[in-house]
């Protein structure tokens, strides 16, 4: 039998861990930029970098992302 997926945040996720993001609790500007960035719910990122209160280095696809440290504490991952 196979755990529940725990819902947690991108900045507690540990390092490439695959993750799949599941809700972000942004204004609609903040959940854009990241879209067109290639970060939208449903997307699978690996957290590569992570240091508290810096931006988080991301594998988002093929590309790596920046995202602030108070942003990622606001997206919810499993």
């Amino acid at each position: 039998m196979t755990e529940p997926k725990q819902i947690r945040k991108l900045a507690d996720v540990e390092i490439k861990t695959p993750v799949t993001v599941a809700r972000m609790k942004l204004d609609d500007a903040e959940i854009a930029h990241l879209a067109d960035l290639g970060m939208r719910l449903g997307s699978v990122v690996r957290v590569l970098q992570v240091s508290r209160d810096e931006p988080l280095l991301v594998a988002v696809g093929d590309g790596r992302i920046a995202v602030n440290y108070a942003v990622a504490q606001k997206i919810y991952v499993y």
